[in-house]
């Protein structure tokens, strides 16, 4: 009894084990090929003026961030702005330096000043007289000198003291004219550079403090901000701290691989579906062709991994899709390779 009792349970055993197992539907229906001859292909939605990756050009400390996901903005609008105190410091020094080198040149442009004449007018009066009086004075030594009434060593000091008093009055006349002549050329040269040269300053300063104001490229969509206030930000290559974009028309970049590539032309019609709705085709329409064959970078970033194969990049137009499309969402897209295949001229048979 026992053996019989076994034996039945192992042929009910067996017997339950090799039962078929039912079919069961998918929970998300795969994308259809809607062309009897096709070139496939996985695409990565972006906006039509690509995506477009903002970062700092200078380190410094973000003090303020002026957008939000979602927001649309025009070219030249902040995005975020960096901590500017230094900067700001930095053009108020150059402002003065600018003010105090255009107050020189108005100063040498204005010369002479008109209470610098009347001082300099009578320094000339007064060295006049006193050149009158030294060459009365020699006049009246000769005539003793020569009479021997006036000793050689006297005669001499009145020689020189009236060429003293002639220097002097040459000396003050020479600058009585120069004062009268204003400022020379070549000063008005130089102080007119300078004032160029600390205009170019204050120049460098304004763009300086502006380069800490991060604005808009284009007119777009703020797609993702990484980036908050407080946070310190350098110019490593390939840091992104916000994305912009135009999504008023959405574009599908496509992954043609190599193998597929004799049978691609330019210009085929297109369909195209979002993972997960298999019920919605999109219409794409050809825009262009990026002529560089690259790698392939659908990987799973394992160690061991080679990129064998190299892939051709197409890209499409979103044409009114009829689900909601995000940027960076994939596509599973189908090109209807039939008409490459008709253009291709019918071969000879010898």
């Amino acid at each position: 009894m026992l053996a019989v009792v076994a034996f039945s349970f192992m042929s009910w055993h067996l017997a339950k084990s090799h039962q078929a197992t039912p079919e069961v539907e998918p929970p998300v229906a795969p994308s259809r090929n809607p062309f009897a001859d096709t070139i496939a292909g996985a695409g990565l939605v972006e906006p039509r003026s690509e995506n477009i990756k903002v970062a700092a050009v200078v380190p410094g400390t973000v003090a303020s961030v002026c957008v939000r996901v979602g927001q649309q903005v025009e070219v030249g609008e902040v995005l975020f702005r960096l901590d500017d105190r230094q900067r700001q410091a930095d053009l108020r020094v150059q402002q003065a330096a600018l003010a105090e080198a255009e107050a020189n040149l108005r100063r040498a442009q204005q010369a002479p000043r008109a209470e610098d004449l009347p001082p300099s007018a009578a320094r000339l009066e007064k060295a006049r007289a006193e050149l009158a009086a030294q060459k009365d004075l020699w006049d009246r030594a000769k005539e003793l000198v020569a009479r021997k009434v006036l000793s050689q060593e006297e005669f001499f000091q009145r020689q020189q003291a009236y060429l003293a008093a002639k220097a002097t009055y040459t000396q003050v006349e020479a600058e009585d004219d120069r004062l009268r002549s204003g400022t020379w050329t070549a000063d008005l040269t130089i102080l007119e550079a300078q004032v160029g040269r600390a205009q170019s300053l204050l120049r460098q300063a304004e763009v300086e403090l502006d380069r800490l104001q991060i604005r808009a490229p284009i007119d777009g969509t703020v797609l993702k901000v990484d980036v908050r206030p407080g946070e310190y930000v350098g110019t490593p290559p390939g840091q992104t701290l916000l994305v912009l974009g135009e999504i008023g028309q959405l574009h599908v970049r496509v992954d043609i691989d190599e193998q597929d590539l004799p049978r691609f032309r330019p210009g085929l019609p297109g369909i195209g579906y979002v993972r997960g709705d298999a019920n919605s085709p999109i219409t794409l329409t050809f825009v262009r062709v990026e002529p560089y064959a690259e790698p392939k970078k659908s990987l799973t970033n394992a160690g061991n991994e080679r990129v064998d194969t190299r892939v051709l990049q197409v890209v499409y137009a979103l044409e009114n899709p009829a689900s909601v499309v995000y940027v960076g969402q994939q596509l599973d897209v189908f090109l209807d390779a039939r008409t490459a295949l008709a253009e291709r001229p019918a071969e000879t048979v010898d």
